[in-house]
């Protein structure tokens, strides 16, 4: 899946990384300014570059790049890129910068451990989030329910109708035992 995310500057340098296999290094980087950064002309969100694929995407003068060597979907890569950008958003502010991110490395590195593991992309919400990592400020978009909270993280659908009630919850095991005995 995902090998390494990447935060760099317009310039190119790393503001921030984190590895997640050990498949690429950060030496990628330096050929990712070059191809891309230093290159005037408009290319496309995805590029290869020495068997390595670079998924990309800007917010103001920052590019926020996914790396990968393996056959990733490339629209969950640009998922969770957005929602990257989309929580930290939520905690840095709408127009976050270069300052900001460098403020506030430990928050960014916890939400990158919170949000991945091991390359694979895990919760991108918000509100559950919030519920982990309380350093910083989040700004909220809407209130939701404790009930909804729990089935977007669980994804658990109750299969009881509601209202209704019972006056002694019962269940009934039929325990049938066999024993074989060899001699």
């Amino acid at each position: 899946m995902i090998s390494m995310i990447m935060m760099l500057n317009q310039k190119g340098d790393i503001l921030i990384s984190r590895q997640y296999r050990d498949d690429v290094s950060r030496a990628a980087a330096d050929s990712f300014r070059l191809e891309v950064i230093a290159a005037k002309e408009t290319v496309g969100p995805i590029k290869r570059i020495e068997n390595c694929s670079f998924l990309y995407t800007r917010h103001l003068n920052m590019y926020l790049v996914a790396l990968t060597r393996s056959n990733v979907n490339p629209a969950l890569v640009f998922e969770y890129l957005f929602q990257k950008i989309k929580i930290l958003k939520a905690y840095l502010g709408e127009e976050f910068d270069e300052n900001s991110m460098r403020n506030n490395m430990t928050l960014i590195y916890e939400l990158m451990d919170e949000t991945m593991d091991f390359g694979y992309p895990q919760n991108c919400a918000v509100d559950v989030l919030r519920l982990y990592i309380n350093l910083g400020s989040v700004k909220t978009v809407d209130d939701q329910e404790p009930s909804e909270l729990t089935s977007q993280i669980t994804g658990a659908i109750d299969w009881r109708r509601e209202g209704i009630r019972h006056r002694r919850n019962e269940v009934y095991i039929d325990v049938l035992e066999s024993v074989n005995l060899l001699l």
